[in-house]
Order: C-alpha cells, then sequence, then structure tokens
C-alpha cells in the first residue's frame, strides 16, 4: 500500500462567509423569517422594523410585519346581491335570483341550463326566465346574459342605444364585423357602408365580459419592494427600501447583564452571541449595500427604461453588471434573485431588467422595443393600404432592424393587433 501526501489547495467558505451570501440570497420574507429565528436562539438580537417613519419592534410569535394580504375586494355576486336587496321581490321570486347570481361565471355570463335549473329548484322555466330577466336589469349592464349577442344587445338596451340595424348586426353579423368585413355586410343588409361604418364603433365600445371588472374572491398579496428609484436633483438615484428588510439591534438589557456578569460561563456565552448578532448586522448592511449597487448599475444600463418605459428596455446580462461593479457575476445573480425595484413605472422584478435580444434573429432589440416599433408603424401606416407583415417586416430592415415577417406577426397578434385586412379602412 502506497500512502501519498495531497498538496492541493482547495478553496471554501467560512461559516461566516457563508451567512453572508445565504444572506444575500434571502428574499424579503426568507431574510424576516431567518433574522426572527435568530433572535428566538440569540437574547441580544432584538428585531424592528420601520413602520411609518418609525420603528417597532417585533414581539414573540409575531408575523412578518412585510407580508400582508388584502381582503377580497367587493367581487360579483356580492356587487349583485346588494342591488337584489334593495328591489322590493315576493320571497320566491327573491330566492329564485339570488340562486341565479350564484349560477354566474367569473365573466357575468349565465352558462347554465334554464331547464336544470328549474328542476333543481322545484319551479316552472317561466320562473327561471323571469329571474334572469331581474339579474341582466342590474349593473353591470350585460350581466347575466346566455351568449356574447345578448350580452351587448342587453347593453345597449339599458343605454337607450339600440337601433333596428344595431341590434341586425350583433344577432347576425357579429364574427363579419369581427374580421372587419364591412363592404360585405353592407351588401348583404342593402344599406349603405357609412351606415355600417358609423355602427360598428358603437358595437365595438361595449364590453363582452361585464364581470371581469370585479375581483373573484382572490387574496392581493403586496410586494414590499426591496429597492426603489426616486428622481433627485434632475437625475435618478438607486436606494434601499425602508420596509425591505427587519432591522437588527443589540437588547440594551442584556448588553448591561454582559458588563455586570462576573460568571466566566455567562461571559463566554454572551460573547459569543454579542458576535453573532454583530456578524448578523453587517451582513444585513452588506445585503443593502449590495443591493444598492446592483439597482444603481441597472439605473445606469437601463437608464432609457426608467426615462420614457418598459418598451426601452435593452438586452443586458448578469455579466455586464458584475462588470461594471467588480463583482463576480454569482454574487449578482445572488442579489438578483426575489428581489424588487419600485419605480415610477411600477414594482418589477429585478430579473425583468435582463431580457434577451431576439432568439434567432440578428437583432438587439427586445421583444417590448420591438413591439413599440411595430405599434408606431401600424399607428402611422394609411389605414387605406393597411402595412402587411412582411411591408413591416421591411420596413424594419430600413431602420437596420432585422427580423422575419413571422416574428412580426406573432408580436401584432401578442398585441391583438388585426392583420392588414381586419385594419383596413374604406372610404366613404
Amino acid at each position: 500500500m502506497r500512502l501519498a501526501l495531497d498538496t492541493k489547495q482547495r478553496m471554501g467558505l467560512s461559516p461566516g462567509l457563508l451567512q453572508s451570501v445565504e444572506v444575500l440570497q434571502m428574499d424579503s420574507q426568507e431574510l424576516g423569517q431567518y433574522v426572527e429565528r435568530l433572535a428566538e436562539e440569540n437574547p441580544l438580537i432584538e428585531v424592528q422594523y420601520s413602520i411609518g417613519g418609525g420603528r417597532v419592534k417585533s414581539g414573540k410569535g409575531s408575523q412578518h410585519l412585510l407580508q400582508y394580504a388584502a381582503r377580497p375586494r367587493h367581487n360579483l355576486q356580492e356587487h349583485l346581491l346588494s342591488q337584489l336587496s334593495l328591489l322590493e321581490l315576493p320571497k320566491k321570486e327573491r330566492v329564485i335570483v339570488a340562486y341565479l347570481i350564484g349560477c354566474l361565471d367569473d365573466t357575468g355570463y349565465f352558462a347554465e341550463r334554464v331547464e336544470e335549473i328549474a328542476v333543481e329548484l322545484g319551479v316552472g322555466c317561466q320562473d327561471i326566465e323571469a329571474g334572469l330577466r331581474y339579474v341582466q336589469s342590474l349593473e353591470p349592464c350585460g350581466v347575466g346574459a346566455r351568449n356574447l349577442q345578448e350580452c351587448l344587445v342587453l347593453q345597449l338596451e339599458h343605454s337607450g342605444r339600440m337601433t333596428p340595424l344595431l341590434r341586425m348586426l350583433i344577432e347576425r353579423h357579429l364574427e363579419q364585423l369581427g374580421s372587419n368585413q364591412l363592404v360585405r355586410v353592407a351588401k348583404e343588409l342593402k344599406t349603405s357602408l357609412k351606415s355600417i361604418q358609423e355602427s360598428y364603433p358603437i358595437i365595438k365600445s361595449l364590453n363582452p365580459r361585464p364581470g371581469n371588472t370585479f375581483d373573484h374572491g382572490e387574496s392581493t398579496v403586496y410586494i414590499v419592494p426591496d429597492v426603489y428609484i426616486m428622481r433627485k436633483n434632475g437625475g435618478y438615484e438607486a436606494a434601499a427600501h425602508p420596509l425591505s428588510s427587519p432591522q437588527v439591534a443589540l437588547a440594551e438589557s442584556y448588553q448591561r447583564l454582559c458588563s455586570l456578569s462576573g460568571d466566566e460561563d455567562t461571559r463566554r456565552y454572551l460573547q459569543e452571541k454579542n458576535e453573532q448578532a454583530s456578524w448578523i448586522m453587517k451582513c444585513l448592511e452588506d445585503r443593502k449595500a449590495t443591493l444598492c449597487s446592483v439597482a444603481g448599475a441597472i439605473l445606469k444600463l437601463q437608464r432609457p427604461f426608467f426615462e420614457r418605459g418598459k418598451d426601452y428596455l435593452v438586452p443586458l446580462t448578469l455579466g455586464r453588471i458584475a462588470e461594471e461593479l467588480d463583482l463576480h457575476e454569482s454574487t449578482v445573480s445572488r442579489a438578483v434573485r426575489g428581489k424588487y425595484v419600485q419605480c415610477v413605472w411600477g414594482t418589477f422584478e429585478l430579473k425583468y431588467f435582463f431580457p434577451s435580444g431576439i432568439a434567432g434573429e440578428d437583432s438587439d432589440w427586445t421583444p417590448d422595443a420591438l413591439k413599440r416599433i411595430i405599434r408606431d408603424l401600424i399607428e402611422g401606416e394609411d389605414k387605406r393600404a393597411a402595412y402587411s407583415d412582411r411591408r413591416i417586416a421591411e420596413l424594419l430592415l430600413e431602420q437596420g432592424i432585422v427580423i422575419s415577417r413571422r416574428t412580426v406577426a406573432k408580436y401584432r397578434e401578442s398585441m391583438r393587433i388585426a392583420s392588414a385586412p381586419g385594419r383596413r379602412e374604406y372610404p366613404i
């Protein structure tokens, strides 16, 4: 048997550095829970949260103060039932109407069969039809409809804008209108193209899903951003959000005990806990500084976004941020994980600011930026000769943007913009 001495150097993280890395990687909720656990184990650690310009101590067993959910908002059923309570109806009719309200789907449509509901309630079909008319008389207009045509008709009848032509267009030619076949519809109805062109915008202004404006009973979880971007002295600045992480302080009572205790074991124990508390305080400060540095670099490299909006986001990599800050890419990755930034355009996850270019395309543009350019081209086109997807790709090529016709079509459809035939307008 031969014994060999291995003299290779190996790198490893000390427990303290490992803890620092873990703290950087944690999101706000994980960090709060971690610090709370440390406080339960270490009597010298006192956890505080910044609330309303002051600080609040965290009590034992208290929930993380940064994570809270909103009460469910007023949903469609509650809204309709509140109106039902104002109607003077006999008990039988009121029970039927309340039951029918409970049968509506999230969009406000009645998708059940009248016959089946009548059997369940032990009443006649005419009673269900009458109850449904009561439901359809409530706000929002169009609720209780059995199909799209009925929904649109109800809205026009409620507003007093219904005309024979509008009713005919909705009940017989809605699909043709959706594909912009206005000339064909005018010929089939033996009416002028002008009258169709005047009626069509009225139909488009109606709401096909009246229930969508209401909450569906799910709680909304609010995200507390880790960093916020604010305007300052004509420019922008990244700063740590005061609510994003707990503050750790040394409990005064235990500090006095440490200075007064004459027992060596007690002093050693308190000294060990003091070092642990001091180290976690340093980790939290380092985490805050790193997050602000990363957010500041993102602000610098994505400045058009913060000044003009999401359509101006440019491709960016973690390596570019690491190079900018002279950090390891893994450090930037940990800093970005699960963190959020708040700015004038809303709250975004930090990884949102690292979009790739267009896969398979010779382009340095992000999808959002390309969509903006495509939308601008379409808005500026002559509607009597709307651009085809191929023509849009050619116009982009003239600007030095190389993407395929298929990609143009994909982005146009994602923006819910009709194809050239669907956008074409006809001279009156």
